[in-house]
């Protein structure tokens, strides 16, 4: 099988659904960074992948220095710089950490060790940016229908009353390894967990705005840490 690039699977898939999903996602992420730094900032984007977010980031505010971290893909662009990992960001020195679409690919302890660090990392008045997929509601049948396609297979994760209780927003069970898959993943626990150590302050969906979140594919969270501007 041909292996699908990232930015066929996102931005550039052939279903246009789930293209149009990805672009407007990638418009609001865009958006909200480029209103949260600064002049001269420091964006670091956790689980950045060939740095897509980035070199699109960068191409309207090349003011910002763009720092990416991703263990499993190999940087494209070469404005962007990366690290080998958060342990070896200094402290207080980031105005904006991103994690968009990771989140649901990590592991409980992983989940801890990412807010761990950017507590660390955060300047005073910084902002964590996350964004994750809305795995309920109306989305979930598009969702599942594209990854069949995509996988060019019949077979889903989910059974028939899988899919139903998701779409009506009762919580399916998450397979023991997250990395590879989204079923079951539910941003309201990572909400939950989020907001022990950090305030939600402001919260959108995508790609329809300004509605229900059980209408939307994607949930953000703009977070700063407590006691903080």
């Amino acid at each position: 099988m041909r292996e699908i690039s990232y930015e066929e699977q996102t931005v550039n898939s052939i279903n246009p659904l789930a293209r149009f999903a990805h672009r407007t996602r990638m418009t609001m992420a865009t958006e909200l960074v480029t209103g949260l730094c600064p002049a001269r900032g420091t964006v670091l984007d956790f689980g950045a992948g060939p740095g897509l977010f980035l070199h699109t980031l960068g191409e309207s505010r090349r003011d910002i220095t763009l720092i990416g971290h991703d263990k499993f893909m190999a940087p494209a662009f070469a404005e962007v710089k990366y690290a080998e990992s958060l342990d070896t960001v200094a402290s207080q020195s980031v105005d904006v950490l991103t994690a968009f679409e990771v989140c649901e690919h990590l592991y409980p302890r992983e989940v801890d060790a990412l807010l761990d660090d950017a507590a660390r990392i955060l300047k005073t008045d910084g902002a964590l940016v996350i964004s994750v997929p809305i795995m309920y509601g109306l989305a979930i049948a598009p969702k599942v229908s594209n990854w069949m396609i995509r996988s060019r297979t019949l077979k889903s994760e989910y059974t028939p009353a899988e899919l139903l209780k998701a779409m009506i927003g009762m919580r399916v069970s998450r397979p023991a390894n997250p990395r590879t898959t989204h079923k079951g993943f539910d941003f309201r626990e990572l909400r939950e967990l989020v907001s022990e150590r950090f305030v939600v302050d402001a919260v959108h969906t995508s790609p329809v705005r300004h509605a229900p979140w059980w209408v939307s594919s994607q949930y953000f969270m703009v977070c700063r840490g407590r006691g903080r501007g």
